[in-house]
């Protein structure tokens, strides 16, 4: 295995202080320990081994409370200033799992919108914060904008259809919503942050627990990557939830879809790196038609340089995101507005970069003939399915159209 991936891809090393270099540290070690340097075993016994290597993780190592507030007992890593840290380790934990990261990714996405959005609603904070520290696995998933249903008008939030419905009334609220496609981990949630439409349709945030009267959920949705996160649609009858579950401001929306943006692409980022590290050790040993070490002939090396030239500008590019997050802070155009604009083209980018690379490297191996690699063609299915999520070929439009806006002032599209 290669060693020294900070030495070869290098990022800003701003705000990281030795507190956030020790958890870090610990992350790595975790995934090199745990996952990567045990990779036979992980693929033999994959559900069984992906829970206790995730409880080692969120539990033992206190991952869980990553993003919940100091003053609550968390970690404290929730604010605009933290999402340089939490892109350092959940890049750590996709170099192992993505699925794992995901998971952390959904939870941290949770209290950075909730914390900043319901601030002064302390009773939701606490109830949230103090389920969090409990000696139990919380899964938390996001239910987003989606593509709309022909023949059905929708309420709209930049261009993307808002599927769910909240109204609320006196000290309550209720939510309404058909086949909503959660993130991932549907099955398993224990909680919804979901994209809703209020009364007058605009776009605002509920947070509905799983086990509120009236939530339905289908069967398992095929997928072909995150195995682990089952997935299934939810359907909400009128669902009740407190009035404080109800966060009626878009700029929640805007936050919540930047910071997703940010973390998943972190997640991927980790992917990419350790699908470098298989194709550098695989490169490193293999010798081709007339003696010569692939990584040796130019032709060879003009892919890997390919390989290793996406995830470095897709690093880079999500570390200059989570430098631009305290941002969303600053009134006006050059505020939420302009790191959400950012946030959509810079996920798009990296997600699109990343799967770029992890292609030319597959494609590489193939052509020079290799024994099936599990955890390599495991990144390229998790990857691939973090971007179909996130910024597939559906996705892409309203992501140029959020560009035009910002950037040509445009008011009619």
């Amino acid at each position: 295995m290669i060693g020294n991936l900070e030495g070869l891809f290098l990022m800003p090393e701003k705000g990281i202080d030795e507190e956030t270099q020790g958890v870090v540290t610990l992350v790595r070690r975790w995934a090199d320990k745990e996952v990567i340097g045990d990779r036979l075993e992980y693929r033999r016994n994959y559900p069984s081994r992906f829970d206790e290597k995730r409880k080692t993780l969120f539990l033992a190592m206190g991952l869980q409370r990553l993003a919940v507030p100091e003053e609550h007992g968390g970690f404290g890593w929730h604010t605009p200033g933290r999402m340089r840290h939490v892109l350092r380790v959940l890049t750590e934990i996709g170099r192992a799992d993505c699925s794992t990261g995901v998971l952390l990714a959904m939870n941290c996405a949770l209290f950075t919108v909730v914390t900043r959005f319901c601030d002064g609603r302390n009773g939701l904070t606490d109830s949230l914060a103090s389920s969090y520290l409990e000696d139990e696995m919380k899964t938390a998933s996001c239910i987003l904008t989606g593509p709309g249903h022909a023949g059905r008008e929708t309420p709209l939030f930049k261009g993307r259809s808002i599927l769910a419905r909240a109204a609320a009334a006196g000290e309550s609220a209720t939510v309404s919503g058909e086949d909503l496609r959660p993130l991932a981990a549907g099955l398993a949630a224990d909680r919804f942050l979901i994209v809703c439409a209020d009364s007058d349709g605009s776009p605002c945030l509920a947070l509905v627990p799983v086990d509120a009267p009236g939530i339905a959920r289908s069967e398992r949705v095929k997928a072909a990557g995150l195995d682990a996160l089952a997935n299934a649609d939810i359907s909400l009858d009128a669902v009740t939830i407190p009035k404080d579950h109800l966060i009626l401001d878009q700029d929640a929306v805007s936050y919540l879809s930047a910071c997703l943006n940010l973390m998943l692409g972190g997640v991927s980022l980790g992917a990419g790196l350790n699908f470098f590290e298989i194709v550098s050790d695989w490169s490193d040993s293999r010798v081709i038609k007339g003696g010569t070490v692939l990584k040796e002939n130019p032709l060879c090396a003009s892919v890997l340089a390919d390989t290793a030239e996406e995830i470095a500008c897709a690093g880079f590019l999500l570390h200059d995101l989570a430098g631009i997050m305290p941002l969303t802070d600053h009134p006006g155009p050059s505020g939420m507005e302009a790191v959400y604009t950012y946030s959509a083209m810079i996920g798009a980018k990296a997600q699109q970069g990343i799967m770029r690379a992890i292609n030319r490297g597959l494609e590489l191996m193939g052509s020079a003939g290799y024994a099936r690699e599990w955890h390599a063609e495991k990144h390229w299915r998790d990857v691939k399915t973090i971007q179909s999520i996130m910024c597939g070929t559906g996705a892409e439009a309203p992501v140029k159209m959020d560009i035009a806006r910002f950037f040509y002032n445009c008011s009619e599209i």
